[in-house]
C-alpha cells in the first residue's frame, strides 16, 4: 500500500464516481482529476481511461482540451451547472469491489502517515478553511455514518475537538474542526493535499456536493 492509495481512498469517498462495474471521481479541479489519474494509471494502465465532461447548456466545450487526461473523451451539456466537471473512470470491478472494502474499513487505517493522506483527499474534495487558516475548517459529508466515523479518527493525528453539524436544508452533515487545532490539522495533511498547496481553500462544498448527486 502507498500514501497516493490512501489519498484516493479519500478523494473518492468525497467526490467517488461509480457504477455496477466503473469507479472514478467527478471534479471540477483538474489537478485532482490528474492526481487520481496518476492513481488509476498505476493500477491499471493509461488504455483504460474514459471520461465524461459535463458542461452547461447553451456552451460550447473543445473535448480535445481534455485529451491528456484520457483518449476516450464524451461531452455532455447539463442544466444544473455553472462550470465543466470531468469524470474520470475505468471499468473495473476488482477495483470497485476494493474501493467498497477498503471505505467500510477506514477506521482499521493504523499508520498515521496513511491516515492524513485520507483526510488530505477528504478534505481536497469536500474540505474548505477560512482564509486566516483557522476558522470555518470543515469537510462536507453526505451521510452521518462516515461523518462521526471520520470524527472518531482525528483524536489519532492529534485533533480532539471537533463536532459533527447536520444541515437538513442541504441534505449534508458537516465536520467542523475547532479554530483552536484547524491549524494543526491543516499542517498535518499539507504534504498530501493539493488544495493546500495551491491555497484555494475556501471553495463551497456543499455546492460540489449537490451537483454529484444531480449529476
Amino acid at each position: 500500500m502507498e500514501v497516493l492509495d490512501f489519498y484516493c481512498l479519500g478523494l473518492w469517498c468525497a467526490d467517488g464516481y461509480h457504477r455496477t462495474s466503473s469507479i472514478g471521481i467527478t471534479n471540477v479541479n483538474r489537478d485532482l482529476v490528474k492526481k487520481f489519474r496518476q492513481f488509476l494509471i498505476n493500477k491499471l494502465g493509461k488504455s483504460r481511461l474514459k471520461m465524461c465532461v459535463y458542461y452547461p447548456a447553451g456552451e460550447s466545450l473543445a473535448t480535445l482540451a481534455f485529451t491528456d487526461l484520457a483518449t476516450d473523451v464524451r461531452a455532455y451539456q447539463m442544466r444544473k451547472c455553472s462550470q465543466p466537471a470531468m469524470q474520470l473512470y475505468v471499468n473495473s470491478r476488482p477495483l470497485l469491489r476494493a474501493f467498497r472494502e477498503a471505505r467500510a474499513h477506514i477506521g482499521e487505517i493504523a499508520s498515521r502517515e496513511f491516515l492524513r493522506a485520507y483526510f488530505a483527499g477528504r478534505f481536497d474534495g469536500d474540505g474548505s478553511i477560512n482564509n486566516d487558516g483557522r476558522s470555518d475548517c470543515r469537510i462536507v459529508y453526505s451521510n452521518r455514518v462516515e461523518a462521526m466515523g471520520d470524527k472518531g479518527l482525528l483524536p489519532r493525528l492529534g485533533i480532539t475537538k471537533s463536532k459533527v453539524y447536520h444541515y437538513k436544508k442541504a441534505r449534508t452533515y458537516c465536520l467542523y474542526i475547532s479554530r483552536l487545532e484547524a491549524r494543526y490539522f491543516i499542517n498535518g495533511i499539507s504534504s498530501q493535499s493539493i488544495v493546500i498547496g495551491s491555497k484555494n481553500v475556501n471553495s463551497n462544498p456543499v455546492e460540489t456536493l449537490s451537483f454529484i448527486r444531480e449529476g
